[in-house]
C-alpha cells in the first residue's frame, strides 16, 4: 500500500511593503528614472496600471506613447538601467534606508527550517533591486525561490512561476501569500490562494501590522 503523499504548505511573500519597508524611495525613483527617459508622468498611486510590476507599467507607458517595435529594448534598458543608477546613488547616501519590515527574517526562516513548507518570493519588482533588498535585510535568495518582474509582467504569472520554483511537480495542499497591496490581494484570489495583508493600507479580513507576532502567524497558517 503506498504512503499519503506528504501534505506541504506554499507561503510566499511579495518584497515591498511586505518583507521590506522600502516604500519611502522604490516608487519615486521609478517614477523618476521613467519621467527622465520618457518624458512620461507616472500614477504613483499605480491605481490606473493593469499590471502593477516594474515591466508591465513600463510597457504600458510605451504602448501609450506608440514607441516603434525596433526601438522597445534599447527603450526599456535605458529606463532599467536609470532606475538602477537612482537606486545605487539614493543608497549610497543612505545605506541604512532599507529596513526589514518588524519580524520578516524571523518568519522566513523559521518557515524554511519546517519540513513541509516550501517558501517563494513573488514581486513586482526588477530582480537587481529585489534581490539587493533581501540581502539588506539578512536574507539570502539562494535559499528559496523567487519570480520578478523580469519573468512576466503580470503579478498572476509572476506568481505561478514563484510556485513552480518552490515546488516543482508537486501539488501544494495550501497555498499562502502575504502582500500589502490590493493588486496582490486580486492577485491571489484569482488564483486561489489564502490571503494575508501586511500593514495598514489594505482592509483585509486577515491583516497583521508587522510580521513580528510570530507566533500568530504560525497559527495561522496551521504551522
Amino acid at each position: 500500500m503506498s504512503e499519503a503523499p506528504a501534505q506541504v504548505h506554499l507561503v510566499m511573500f511579495d518584497i515591498d511593503g511586505t518583507l521590506v519597508d522600502s516604500d519611502e524611495f522604490d516608487g519615486a525613483l521609478y517614477a523618476q528614472a521613467v519621467r527622465s527617459v520618457l518624458g512620461a508622468d507616472v500614477d504613483t498611486t499605480w491605481s490606473s496600471y493593469e499590471n502593477v510590476t516594474d515591466s508591465g507599467i513600463l510597457e504600458e507607458i510605451l504602448a501609450r506613447q506608440g514607441h516603434a517595435a525596433d526601438d522597445l529594448p534599447e527603450t526599456r534598458a535605458l529606463v532599467k538601467r536609470r532606475f538602477l543608477d537612482l537606486t545605487d546613488c539614493y543608497l549610497s547616501r543612505d545605506p541604512d534606508v532599507i529596513r526589514e519590515i518588524p519580524g520578516a527574517k524571523t518568519l522566513v526562516e523559521t518557515l524554511l527550517s519546517l519540513p513541509r513548507v516550501r517558501v517563494a518570493v513573488a514581486t513586482g519588482g526588477w530582480p537587481e533591486t529585489a534581490l539587493l533588498k533581501l540581502r539588506r535585510i539578512g536574507l539570502d535568495p539562494a535559499t528559496f525561490a523567487v519570480a520578478t518582474s523580469a519573468d512576466s509582467v503580470e503579478r498572476t504569472e509572476i506568481m505561478r512561476i514563484a510556485e513552480r520554483r518552490a515546488l516543482g511537480p508537486a501539488p501544494a495542499s495550501r497555498r499562502t501569500y502575504f502582500g500589502d497591496g490590493p493588486w496582490d490581494k486580486k492577485a491571489s484570489l484569482e488564483l486561489g490562494y489564502d490571503f494575508v495583508a501586511v500593514g495598514r493600507g489594505l482592509a483585509h479580513d486577515l491583516a497583521f501590522e508587522n510580521l513580528e507576532d510570530l507566533g500568530a502567524i504560525l497559527e495561522q497558517l496551521g504551522l
